[in-house]
């Protein structure tokens, strides 16, 4: 009976899914189902017990591979990553703002090297990196 589950539009949805929601391919689809498989033997009741394993498996493939030291980052630190892995440009751009807000921004925020990349641009003035303490 468990075995017609996974016949008709509800298995075709999962999989369709699977392949236009994650963007998972149909060979890696059977390799997610496999290597549930190899760590539960007993075969699922039915697709919806593959989608947390089919949306892991596409959130590490759309991950890059990082080192062992990254997995210990903390979640601040990881969007700190994230600003880091943005260009420069929009780095200068988001900073200049902040500086010349009036949004709470911490003064140890702004580094030298982006201070004096801000200056050299033109985004902020030495009044105003002053006034928010960064001079």
């Amino acid at each position: 009976m468990a075995g017609l589950v996974w016949q008709g539009s509800s298995a075709k949805t999962h999989a369709q899914r699977w392949r236009d929601d994650l963007g998972l391919t149909a060979d890696q689809i059977l390799e997610v189902a496999e290597e549930t498989r190899h760590n539960h033997p007993a075969p699922p009741d039915g697709p919806k017990a593959l989608d947390r394993a089919m949306e892991r498996a596409a959130q590490h493939l759309r991950q890059p591979p990082e080192s062992p030291r990254a997995s210990r980052q903390t979640k601040g630190a990881q969007r700190g990553a994230a600003v880091l892995r943005s260009s420069l440009s929009e780095q200068l751009v988001f900073y200049a703002d902040l500086v010349n807000s009036d949004r709470f921004m911490p003064a140890n925020m702004v580094g030298n090297v982006m201070r004096d990349a801000m200056l050299a641009k033109g985004l902020v003035t030495p009044q105003q990196l002053r006034m928010r303490g960064v001079l």
